[in-house]
C-alpha cells in the first residue's frame, strides 16, 4: 500500500509539472519510451532495479540511455527517482501518470480479450457502445486468448464484463452441479 501511495505521489508531481508546461502528451510519450526500453531489455532492468548497483552507476546509465530521448525535465525526474532510491517504482509511476493524463483528456482504457483479433467494424462498434455507456473516449488494449472459446471479455477500470463462452459454460456447469436431483424417472411412451 505504501509503495502504491509513493508511486501516486511521484506520478502526481510529474503530471502537474507536465500540465503546467502544457507538455502532457510529450511527457507521456517520453515516459512510455522509458518504460518500453527498460521492460524490453532484461539486462537494463536488472541493472537499474538491483539494490547493490551504486547510485552513480544507475544515474550514468540513465543519462547514457535516455539523454537523447527525453527532455531535461523527464531526465531530471528519472535521476531524482534514483536519488530517492525509488527506481523500482518507475513502472507504477508511469502507469499512474498515464492514468492521470487519460483522466485529464477524458479517456478510458478498455482491455478487450477475444479468441481472434477483432475486425475493424467490431472494434468500432465496441468503442461506440462503451463510449455511450461510460461517457468517455475509449482506447482499446486488445488481447487474444483461445481459452475463452468465444465471445468477449472487457475490463474497464475495476469493472469486468465477461461475455465469454467459457464463462457461460462454467456457469452452466456450476448450476448443474449445484442443482439437486430428487428423482430420475423413466417413462414408457404410453
Amino acid at each position: 500500500m505504501l509503495m502504491e501511495q509513493l508511486a501516486q505521489k511521484y506520478a502526481q508531481a510529474v503530471y502537474e509539472l507536465a500540465k503546467e508546461k502544457q507538455q502532457l502528451i510529450a511527457v507521456e510519450a517520453q515516459l512510455s519510451i522509458v518504460d518500453q526500453t527498460i521492460s524490453g531489455h532484461s539486462e537494463l532492468s536488472t541493472f537499474l532495479y538491483h539494490p547493490r548497483v551504486p547510485m552513480a552507476a544507475k544515474k550514468d546509465l540513465i543519462k547514457n540511455v535516455f539523454a537523447q530521448e527525453v527532455t531535461v525535465d523527464v531526465l531530471n525526474f528519472l535521476l531524482l527517482i534514483v536519488d530517492k532510491r525509488r527506481e523500482n517504482l518507475l513502472p507504477q509511476i508511469i502507469e499512474q501518470f498515464v492514468a492521470l493524463a487519460n483522466e485529464e483528456r477524458n479517456i478510458a482504457i478498455a482491455e478487450v480479450t477475444t479468441v481472434l483479433p477483432l475486425s475493424e467494424q467490431a472494434e468500432t462498434a465496441l468503442i461506440q457502445k462503451l463510449t455511450k455507456v461510460i461517457g468517455k473516449n475509449i482506447q482499446l488494449k486488445k488481447h487474444t486468448d483461445p481459452s475463452i472459446i468465444g465471445g468477449v471479455i472487457v475490463r474497464l477500470g475495476d469493472k469486468l464484463i465477461d461475455g465469454s463462452v467459457k464463462r457461460q459454460l462454467d456457469m452452466m456447469k456450476f448450476k448443474l452441479q449445484s442443482s439437486q436431483v430428487t428423482k430420475i424417472g423413466v417413462t414408457n411412451g404410453v
